[in-house]
């Protein structure tokens, strides 16, 4: 899915005036996360399994759904909610598959989590663009966004260095996050 909402970004907005970086960087996004399935896809095969073996919730496709009439909602709720948390998760992946002894999955992980910043920081840069072009404070927008289009709270701990590396600073996200302290 993230390979398709990539390159819908491009097409379905197409109307929109941007500069052509960003469609460069789309494009790119695109080709990076073309690149992720593969490696997974190697991981699954290395494992005698295969993409589709296990299930997998929709969440970026109902978020593609959810946003297909609004660029900014889909900027916050794709890159900025939803690729997100990869850089919260994924850290905690690379530590399980280094328990395990997978060296081919921890690599990929680890190429996977490098890449998905960058994915998290187009969305920020071109989020920000677009409040701007319009005189929008984007921490107001990006909130009132995120609760009109994501399901439900967002999910902590948070990787707040990687967020920052990223162009999202906490106060962006800590006021939509469930404050429930979690069970265990």
């Amino acid at each position: 899915n993230a390979v398709d909402l990539h390159w819908d970004i491009i097409a379905r907005f197409g109307h929109v005036p941007m500069p052509v970086g960003f469609y460069d960087d789309w494009v790119k996004s695109a080709d990076e996360e073309s690149k992720h399935f593969n490696l997974i896809c190697d991981c699954l095969e290395a494992h005698d399994s295969h993409y589709g073996a296990l299930p997998a919730h929709a969440g970026m496709w109902r978020a593609a759904e959810d946003t297909a009439s609004d660029l900014m909602g889909r900027l916050a709720v794709v890159p900025m909610v939803l690729e997100a948390r990869g850089l919260d998760v994924t850290p905690g992946m690379i530590d399980i598959f280094t328990r395990a002894g997978d060296s081919r999955a921890v690599e990929a992980m680890q190429v996977i989590y490098a890449e998905e910043v960058h994915h998290v920081a187009y969305g920020s840069k071109w989020f920000h663009f677009l409040c701007g072009r319009h005189d929008l404070d984007p921490k107001e927008v990006f909130h009132d966004l995120v609760r009109r289009y994501f399901h439900g709270p967002l999910k902590p701990p948070f990787n707040e260095e990687k967020r920052a590396e990223a162009g999202l600073p906490p106060d962006f996200y800590w006021p939509l996050a469930d404050q429930t302290p979690a069970k265990g």
